[in-house]
């Protein structure tokens, strides 16, 4: 839930000396190499460029164990990367917007008279779909540095357009002389002709390090708009202290940069004020250098078999969560319709481990990760039956040993695995089905939209369950139960290093809140609720100026957000976030989920209108039923206002929430005793 652009500290992990280990750990490391101090850089951009590539390939192959190597995702603004993309990316240093969508990657800009054709084009391009990508800003800061070849223009072009030092075909003799260059090496055919433009690649990369100075050899894009989406190859050489792994604090993963990193590494941290199209104020480069990290790899085809493994990880989740879910809601199904014709036990004690596989999925998502799925025969597969095995698993023991309380189990079971996972610095969430991940440069660290839906359903069922432990003894015991539980799950979420969660706990503070409220005085009045608003908006902005009070290079979302918000530099950003949660409603889907989120909220505040006899008894069953299911829907409702993910966002915490419920329900069995429902009235008190 990032409200800000990433900066921060490494939160690395070193390799093991095997090569095999995979480098995308957690344990913390300190950067190899200090990128800054080099003379010189120059980048060999070569969008297409694969691990697969490198494998077919004995040139490339030969400098694995002569590099630092990682894997670099080229996710730009638009909704593919075409090589004008991963250019104008690299000329603003962040993300940019070139291709035009539903179109093919067309032909790179020639130069007329030493400007770019249509480089207006491409800055107004920016103003439309918000970016604010300063282009330009590479040359407007570094003025000396050169280019080679048509794509080398493109990320030279000052902001009108004109380039400077530029030659249309790579010139070993010249590049001495530059400070900094650029070379394009080229987009990687798609079949024929692709070993001849490998082996260009290394002799490439031979005549850059004769140059003296760090070569970066790194794909800067897909070879077409609808080419297989997936990290590309990134190496660094000469490589100081041994062949290591590549990263950056940008996704503070040992293995992994991103395409802005690129620009961040030529500037060397340092860039130059430049307005973008379409904002009054500059904003900063949203890359880090580039450095190096763990144990030396000495193994250069275990090293490229570790790579491609990679590829499987960041691969695999988001199709495979569509087969998960979708073989989950057909068994779900199946077996309601079972019972309902039946009503036998047998149909009633399925139905319920159906739906408990429901909530156990949203565990097994996360503990798949330690598995290392990626590395068995068929990955696809063996991640599919992994999370229904450790989804079955789940709802198999806690139906077993809690009976009708099953469902509080596995909510436990999220609450723990998820705390000590973000105190880990979230080993389990990179790569998950969870995590956006690097083929399409989401989160790196720290909890997204779907881990935070979990969490905050946890958080505020098992806040709920402590208070009624203790209520009957005393109330301000049960806040203070609710304040622990919900507390803990607000700072993990929220710390930087940790959850770094802006948007997570802007929306989790006041639910818990409102929550204690509740425990505390049995009802709320309009004052107290204006009260909890102000107090959670004092919390979270104190967190974040806090966190801005920091060095520039060690702030999280909350810190650059804060500094944005005060160079008035976040219209864009709010405006692209908008777009990104209205972007639901462009299909049916987002309606449905729409309608289902409005449903399950106003069943919280008037359960007399729900058709169920069970439920409407259970909602006054208990006292702190009722405060738990207004908190959850409090922390849905703000999420949905304030965050990116939009609708999407209280739709995972009803896909979590109401299959347990719903488990409970069918395990209380059915009891025709009437039920007593509390008028709307009590729900919010007159002052």
């Amino acid at each position: 839930m990032a409200v800000g652009a990433a900066a921060g500290t490494a939160n690395t992990a070193p390799a093991s000396g095997a090569a095999h280990a995979a480098p995308a750990g957690t344990a913390n490391a300190l950067p190899q190499v200090d990128q800054s101090l080099l003379a010189k850089v120059v980048v060999i951009g070569v969008p297409g460029l694969r691990w697969s590539d490198v494998k077919a390939s004995p040139e490339l192959t030969a400098l694995v164990n002569q590099s630092n190597v990682g894997s670099i995702t080229v996710k730009t603004a638009g909704p593919h990367t075409c090589p004008v993309d991963g250019w104008l990316t690299i000329s603003a240093g962040t993300r940019a917007w070139g291709s035009v969508p539903d179109q093919p990657c067309g032909e790179l800009p020639g130069l007329v008279d030493g400007k770019v054709q249509g480089w207006q084009t491409y800055v107004n391009r920016q103003a439309e779909h918000h970016t604010g990508a300063p282009l330009g800003r590479l040359a407007e800061t570094n003025s000396k540095i050169c280019g080679f070849g048509q794509g080398a223009a493109v990320a030279l072009a000052h902001t009108d357009g004109t380039v400077a030092n530029w030659q249309p075909t790579f010139d070993s003799s010249k590049l001495a002389a530059c400070p900094d260059a650029i070379v394009d090496g080229g987009v990687m055919p798609l079949s024929e002709g692709r070993d001849e433009a490998r082996k260009k690649v290394a002799e490439l990369v031979a005549q850059a390090r004769a140059a003296d100075g760090w070569v970066l050899l790194v794909g800067i894009a897909q070879e077409t708009a609808d080419a297989h989406q997936e990290p590309l190859v990134a190496m660094q050489l000469p490589p100081d202290n041994g062949p290591r792994w590549l990263t950056s604090d940008s996704t503070r993963r040992p293995g992994l940069i991103q395409l802005t990193d690129v620009t961040a590494t030529i500037l060397r941290g340092q860039a130059k004020e430049i307005d973008p199209a379409g904002s009054e104020e500059p904003g900063p480069l949203d890359g880090n250098e580039i450095t190096s990290t763990g144990d030396v790899h000495t193994d250069a085809a275990a090293v490229i078999e570790d790579r491609l493994d990679t590829n499987q990880r960041f691969e695999q989740p988001r199709p495979m969560l569509v087969a998960v879910v979708t073989t989950l809601v057909v068994a779900q199904l199946a077996a309601l319709g079972w019972f309902l014709i039946t009503r036998s036990r047998r149909a009633r004690s399925t139905s319920v481990f159906t739906m408990l596989a429901q909530g156990g999925f949203f565990i097994a998502v996360f503990l798949s990760t330690a598995t290392s799925w990626w590395r068995w025969p068929s990955p696809g597969f063996s991640l599919y039956c992994v999370v229904l095995a450790i989804s079955a698993g789940f709802a198999g023991l806690a139906q077993r040993l809690l009976k009708k309380h099953a469902y509080l189990g596995i909510l436990a079971a999220a609450y723990v695995i998820l705390l000590v996972d973000g105190v880990l610095g979230t080993p389990l969430q990179f790569g998950s089905m969870f995590t956006d991940g690097p083929v399409i440069g989401g989160r790196f660290y720290g909890f997204g939209n779907s881990t935070f839906a979990t969490l905050a359903v946890a958080a505020l069922v098992m806040a709920g369950f402590a208070a009624q432990k203790v209520l009957d003894r005393s109330r301000v015991e049960a806040a203070a139960a609710v304040l622990v539980v919900g507390g803990l799950a607000i700072v993990v979420d929220g710390k930087p290093g940790w959850g770094t969660d802006f948007g997570g706990i802007i929306a989790l503070t006041p639910a818990v809140l409102l929550l204690a409220w509740f425990t505390w005085r049995g009802n709320i009045s309009w004052k107290a609720l204006v009260g909890i608003g102000l107090a959670g908006f004092v919390a979270v902005s104190a967190v974040a100026y806090l966190d801005y009070l920091r060095p520039e290079d060690e702030r999280s979302h909350f810190g650059t957000f804060v500094a944005r918000l005060l160079d008035g530099d976040v219209n864009d950003v709010l405006i692209r976030k908008l777009q990104m949660s209205l972007g639901f409603f462009h299909t049916p889907a987002g309606w449905a989920m729409l309608v289902a989120v409005v449903l399950s909220m106003l069943a919280t505040v008037r359960p007399d209108k729900v058709p169920s006899e069970s439920y409407r008894r259970f909602y006054v069953g208990k006292p702190m039923v009722r405060p738990t299911l207004l908190a959850l829907a409090t922390c849905g409702l703000v999420g949905m206002l304030l965050n990116d993910a939009g609708v999407a966002l209280p739709a995972i915490m009803a896909g979590f929430a109401v299959p347990l419920l719903v488990a409970h329900l069918l395990a209380a069995g059915a009891d025709d005793r009437p039920a007593t429902v509390l008028p709307e009235s009590h729900l919010v008190q007159e002052s």
